[in-house]
Order: structure tokens, then C-alpha cells, then sequence
């Protein structure tokens, strides 16, 4: 399955809204990450330092060209200063809508991993 335990169902409503809109280009996690890097000031490559990666790949994470992956999605959480958590839920929520954005049934998709994320949560918390 896709979506770890970490990611909570109220996001759900978030993602349907985005993927049902005329206008997917909301905020992405990319855009998100350029936002609070620049209210902080600091330099791509400041930034990309603190994460041990190449500014070049940091810019491509921002502008929407790479998916960061979630060691990279945590690391940026300590150099910007942000729960990892909030981070780590933007992340995902913009993995799934690039997943599901040309669906016919996004509706149905995300009904159907919703449930599944509750059975998964009902068994877990059952152990």
C-alpha cells in the first residue's frame, strides 16, 4: 500500500478538494518549501547544505521537476525549521493528487483508501 500509517484521514477532504477543482495548481509541496525557505531567507544553497544534497536537486524538489523523497522531506523539516509531521503530510498529500490527477473516479479511489487506511488503523490498534 502507498500511504504509511503517518498519514492522517483528514487529509482526505483536502486532496478530493484539489483533485475535483478546475484548478490543480494549488499549492504544491514544491511551492510550499520555496515559501518557507524565502520567509526565512535563506539561499537554496544554504539550505541544500543543511540537507547534504546539491542545490541543483533542492531546485528541482521546489520547482516540481523531482519528488523529494522522505529522508530529503524530513531533512528539510530541520534546515527550515517546521514539524516533520506537517511536512511529511504535504508531501504525501502532493505524491497522491500527482498520482490520481488524470482518474476518472478520484471520488471512488479515495473512498476505497480510505476504508482501507481504517482497516489498517482498526488492526493495528487491535495488536
Amino acid at each position: 500500500m502507498f500511504i504509511s500509517f503517518y498519514f492522517p484521514l483528514l487529509t482526505f477532504s483536502y486532496i478530493r478538494q484539489i483533485l475535483t477543482s478546475q484548478n490543480i495548481s494549488k499549492m504544491t509541496f514544491g511551492n510550499y518549501i520555496r515559501k518557507l525557505r524565502e520567509e526565512k531567507q535563506l539561499l537554496l544553497r544554504e539550505v541544500a547544505s543543511q540537507m547534504n544534497i546539491d542545490t541543483a536537486l533542492l531546485s528541482k524538489i521546489e520547482r516540481g521537476t523531482r519528488m523529494a523523497r522522505k529522508e530529503q522531506v524530513e531533512d528539510l523539516a530541520k534546515a527550515l525549521n517546521k514539524s516533520k509531521n506537517e511536512l511529511l503530510n504535504f508531501w504525501m498529500a502532493d505524491k497522491i493528487v500527482n498520482m490520481l490527477k488524470d482518474e476518472s473516479n478520484i471520488t471512488e479511489i479515495l473512498k476505497k483508501v480510505e476504508e482501507e487506511i481504517k482497516n489498517l488503523t482498526n488492526k493495528k490498534q487491535q495488536l
